[in-house]
C-alpha cells in the first residue's frame, strides 16, 4: 500500500506517516496528507535546527512512506 519516496521527491506525494517536531511538539504531517513544498521546507529547516523529528520509519528522515499510486494533483 506505501512505498518509500526520497525526501526531496516527496511533493505532491500523500503522506502514509506521521512526523512531528520536539520542540514545539505540534505534527508537521500526517496519513493521507498531502506533502506540499511548505512542509518539506519545514522538515529541512527542522532538521538544521537539529529538532527531534519523529513518527516516521526513517529516522534521519531522508525517506518518506507515501501511498503508493497517489499522487495529489497541485
Amino acid at each position: 500500500l506505501h512505498r518509500i519516496c526520497l525526501l526531496s521527491e516527496a511533493e505532491g506525494q500523500v503522506s502514509a506517516e506521521y512526523i512531528w517536531a520536539y520542540p514545539p511538539g505540534i505534527p508537521i504531517l500526517a496519513p493521507g496528507e498531502r506533502i506540499t513544498r511548505d512542509i518539506l521546507d519545514y522538515i529541512r529547516y527542522a532538521k538544521e535546527k537539529n529538532c527531534m523529528l519523529l513518527g516516521t520509519e526513517d529516522p534521519e528522515v531522508n525517506n518518506l512512506q507515501v501511498i503508493r499510486g497517489v499522487v495529489s494533483p497541485e
